[in-house]
């Protein structure tokens, strides 16, 4: 993912060729090259899924509860959710979840005004690995106070996404919670049709 314009620029270098075996400096020879060459054109395409991957940590269950109820509000609206408990993740899961979503939101609760650490370092990965996410949101906990949102914010630099209102509740969430979470779901869904993600009906 982070080298994707390099990519771009040596697939147009050898477009010309007549590619019979494809042979890297490590693991397997492959002896059928359009398999290996669709596989990085579509990679490196600029086009993303109807996807929302959601990696999240909950401490007392709000966390966990907010993102229960986000995930069946996006079901309902024909988004495919790809939520990953960071408690378990092999992040290398998380790392392929990324590479054709349209959307990240970031669950989490606060620990000492800031994101849970294992957040910290799934965010910090898909910083790194710059997908090509048009959308993102981040939710959560708080319980006397939070910073967490813009801390977030300052290690996403790289991620070239539109960010849309979070969503951050105090103790467990309440009715107007869910109704905030209804209308992400919605803005959400909004965005995907609007970039041709998942097509309107009509």
């Amino acid at each position: 993912m982070p080298f994707r314009t390099t990519i771009k620029k040596n697939l147009e270098r050898i477009k010309d060729l007549d590619i019979e075996i494809v042979a890297p400096s490590h693991g397997p020879i492959y002896n059928r090259p359009e398999f290996i060459l669709s596989a990085y054109r579509d990679w490196i395409s600029d086009e993303v899924k109807n996807e929302v991957v959601i990696p999240y940590i909950s401490m007392h269950e709000s966390t966990k509860r907010i993102v229960d109820y986000l995930m069946d509000s996006l079901i309902e609206r024909a988004i495919t959710v790809k939520p990953f408990n960071l408690t378990k993740t092999d992040i290398g899961e998380l790392a392929m979840a990324l590479v054709d979503a349209a959307t990240i939101v970031i669950a989490s609760p606060t620990v000492l005004v800031g994101p849970h650490p294992n957040v910290v370092y799934a965010v910090y990965l898909a910083n790194a690995l710059r997908p090509k996410l048009k959308f993102a949101a981040v939710i959560g906990s708080y319980g006397w106070g939070s910073r967490m949102v813009e801390q977030i914010k300052g290690i996403t630099s790289n991620l070239k996404v539109e960010l849309f209102d979070p969503v951050v509740v105090k103790g467990f969430p309440k009715e107007e919670d869910f109704k905030a979470l209804d209308k992400l779901a919605d803005e959400i869904l909004k965005k995907h049709k609007e970039y041709n993600i998942i097509k309107s009906e009509g």
